[in-house]
């Protein structure tokens, strides 16, 4: 047996480290771990997820167009219609899909993420 774990690792530049602590511990609303590191933020999202973004020199980061040709993630939420208001609010870049039934965006740092309803779907 195989499984996916919970933790997922990511580059950032420090100069995007307010931005990324405000997508992911309030606009996201993610619990904030102590990573006994100062270049490092855990962020623990429901269900025991642990992000883990790593403030590291700019030539250390992928700059935002290669991750589009990068993993992606999806996020799955309660109302997919309000957290794509939300989060469009909060200036996210949009990135385009030929999947227009879910909301496809750039996090701060580049990483990019699909909306997804919390009941299921593909």
């Amino acid at each position: 047996m195989v499984q996916i774990g919970n933790h997922l690792k990511m580059n950032v530049a420090p100069e995007l480290r307010d931005r990324t602590r405000a997508f992911y511990g309030v606009l996201l609303g993610c619990k904030r771990l102590d990573s006994g590191r100062s270049d490092l933020d855990l962020y623990e999202f429901d269900g025991g997820f642990v992000l883990g973004l790593f403030f590291v020199p700019a030539d250390e980061t992928l700059p935002d167009s290669v991750y589009e040709r990068a993993t992606w993630m999806e996020l799955k939420v309660d109302d997919p219609a309000a957290w794509k208001t939300r989060i469009q609010a909060f200036g996210v870049r949009e990135v385009a899909y030929p999947d227009a039934t879910r909301f496809f965006f750039a996090a701060p740092g580049g990483q990019v993420f699909r909306l997804a309803p919390l009941d299921g779907g593909v």
